[in-house]
């Protein structure tokens, strides 16, 4: 039951990237992609952070849960509210024209949720 929520976010993360995301840039215009995005994302990194919570409850209740276990469930409840709360951030730095800014944390966005996934294959590897 343990690599229930893992493979729930290796699954959501997949799915918003590889099939949410692309979609909404090939099938809407440009002026109707940030709003939706601005929607939807908030929502994501929230919807991870609960699944990295419920990954370390889940743990807690078994018998001997591997401390490697429990850094991927924290940090990916960790990078999950990171993601999070730069959205406001980027969000400013996209209605200001800062693309320097927006790329920042935009890149620093991508690079923990890759990280995320990655802890997250991992996970029933260890």
């Amino acid at each position: 039951m343990h690599f229930y929520f893992p493979g729930m976010i290796v699954g959501l993360i997949l799915l918003q990237t590889a099939v949410v995301a692309p979609t909404l840039f090939k099938k809407l215009e440009s002026n109707q992609v940030g709003p939706v995005i601005r929607a939807l994302w908030p929502k994501f990194f929230l919807f991870l952070t609960i699944l990295g919570m419920a990954t370390i409850v889940d743990l807690y209740q078994h018998n001997n849960p591997s401390n490697i276990h429990y850094a991927i469930a924290g940090l990916t409840t960790i990078f999950s509210l990171i993601c999070y709360a730069i959205i406001p951030a980027t969000n400013r730095a996209t209605d200001e024209g800062n693309n320097k800014r927006f790329n920042l944390l935009h890149r620093t966005s991508v690079l923990l949720t890759v990280i995320i996934l990655l802890m997250n294959i991992g996970f029933v590897l260890v």
